[in-house]
């Protein structure tokens, strides 16, 4: 991302990065630590079409490369913020990039996108959170949408117990 914004002379690049695959181990232990953190899942057409309308937003899911074909094949500049290297592939990653040359955009280091709460479609928190702080979190998200039992969930990734009954009963 250095590398593409130096040759671009860019002044602004951010970059949310967002993956389309299922919840795994890697997920919680490479973007959450301990007890923290949560899973956003958004409506993908929604973020879409709310991200797309503001000038200097470009979209992408990225191509994961190995290193012998970057050699042969080389990477367009417009590229590099769209490419990983192979051993990053489980991340299934979707990347929302803006890039300004305007040192007046996003001046205080943030770019604001309002996006509606009805852009989520279900929030997973943490396992590993103790359960009051669980329960705290997901009062305070109830009142924001219709039908919160279905939507903010703690994650069972670590120990389902639908999972570990049936190891029980074999």
């Amino acid at each position: 991302m250095l590398e593409y914004k130096k040759r671009k002379k860019l002044k602004h690049l951010y970059a949310v990065c967002l993956s389309e695959g299922d919840e795994t181990i890697h997920h919680w232990t490479a973007y959450s630590c301990g007890s923290s953190g949560c899973s956003i899942e958004f409506d993908r057409e929604q973020l879409l079409s709310t991200v797309q309308k503001i000038p200097g937003v470009r979209t992408r899911a990225v191509k994961y490369k190995k290193i012998k074909d970057l050699r042969a094949e080389g990477i367009k500049v417009d590229d590099m913020p769209f490419t990983k290297r192979w051993p990053y592939r489980c991340e299934e990653e979707y990347r929302i990039i803006f890039e300004s040359t305007d040192g007046a955009a996003a001046s205080d280091g943030f770019l604001d996108i309002d996006i509606s709460f009805q852009t989520i479609r279900k929030i997973t928190i943490n396992q590993r959170m103790p359960d009051q702080v669980y329960q705290t979190i997901k009062e305070y998200l109830k009142q924001e949408f219709k039908n919160p039992s279905q939507r903010i969930n703690k994650s069972t990734l670590y120990e389902n117990q639908d999972w570990i009954s049936k190891f029980k009963k074999a």
